[in-house]
């Protein structure tokens, strides 16, 4: 029997899946945008912040780690940002990316950065720096469930079917979000990510991980107007419904920031402020260095870009971050416009 996550997982990352095909395409003649496309604002911005949190943390070497780094857009932007700085104070750059084909592409950049295939074989409880991602928890495999009445079933897909559920856990992430299905409730269910707060957990000895993704508390995630789910598909810039999926097509679902903070302090690591992304990178992004005027400031950005990365209207309130830390302060990093407490963690 093949739960609809073994599916999910060899679709997108088996041997002839989107993934690790090389069928995954982004930008303008791509299936789909990503803040990488819009120009070089959002990796300046990215890599402003981060060389201002390595001067405060004083950690050396330091590493800035991006795992799901596909082709190598964002951290292209990033280690061409930091050649502004002094060769000491630049941190060593690592691309993480499972698919072989996109880490070719990645090598032909000719970056001084480390390329792997995943994060645990490299290192292990070793580095102070930053693991950070953009749209990579949204990429996992999810299993599908329902509540039908008054059972949690899980859909399979050979042979076709709804079942009991494949494991303990599917029940057990509900129970400890205190969630009740109503009947006929169709929803999905992100195993995988605590599996990968693990391993990143164990990659850092004092640092934070910085995830930037699309999704919502658990309070709204399982809200009454989301009934069917939130997983679709994406192909040449089609959205579309998972029912659909066609070959070749990206297949997503909207992440649980409330269960992701909650596999994060199961991880060993403290969750230490959530906020939208427009205002991470408006306010990180001045004490970074992208303040209005003087030299590396909004100025040679190109305001259209910084409009749709920070406004409302733009990606800035679709995407948000979470930030992670591990053996840090948190009395000592306070971030500001902090909403970590909308997740709904337990004191």
């Amino acid at each position: 029997m093949i739960t609809f996550a073994k599916w999910m997982e060899d679709t997108l990352y088996g041997p002839r899946g989107y993934y690790s095909s090389g069928l995954a395409k982004t930008g303008r003649d791509g299936d789909y945008f990503t803040a990488p496309e819009t120009g070089a604002a959002f990796g300046q911005l990215l890599a402003r912040i981060f060389l201002q949190w390595q001067t405060r943390l004083k950690a050396d070497p330091f590493y800035g780690i991006e795992v799901g780094a596909g082709e190598g857009r964002l951290i292209e932007i990033i280690e061409k940002e930091c050649r502004t700085h002094p060769v000491r104070d630049r941190p060593t750059l690592v691309a993480v990316e499972r698919s072989a084909v996109r880490r070719e592409k990645l090598a032909a950049h000719g970056l001084p950065i480390q390329i792997h295939a995943d994060l645990t074989s490299v290192f292990h409880n070793s580095i102070h720096g930053i693991i950070f991602s953009n749209e990579l928890i949204d990429a996992f495999p999810v299993h599908r469930v329902r509540m039908n009445q008054g059972t949690l079933e899980e859909l399979y897909v050979e042979p076709p079917r709804w079942s009991v559920p494949s494991t303990p856990a599917l029940a057990a992430y509900l129970a400890r979000l205190n969630i009740h299905l109503p009947d006929g409730y169709e929803t999905e269910i992100n195993l995988a990510m605590a599996d990968w707060l693990q391993q990143a957990s164990t990659v850092l000895k004092g640092g934070f991980i910085v995830l930037i993704d699309y999704g919502r508390p658990a309070w709204d995630y399982y809200a009454e107007e989301r009934a069917g789910g939130t997983l679709r598909c994406f192909k040449d810039h089609r959205v579309f419904n998972i029912d659909a999926w066609e070959p070749g097509s990206d297949i997503t679902a909207d992440v649980d920031f409330t269960s992701l903070a909650l596999d994060a302090k199961a991880a060993g690591l403290e969750p230490l402020a959530f906020m939208e992304m427009g205002t991470f990178l408006r306010t990180e992004g001045v004490k970074g260095g992208g303040g209005e005027g003087g030299s590396g400031g909004w100025g040679e950005m190109a305001s259209s870009t910084l409009q749709l990365l920070l406004h409302p209207d733009g990606l800035g309130a679709q995407f948000h971050v979470l930030i992670l830390g591990k053996n840090i302060d948190p009395q000592e990093w306070t971030f500001e416009h902090n909403r970590l407490r909308r997740l709904g963690l337990p004191a």
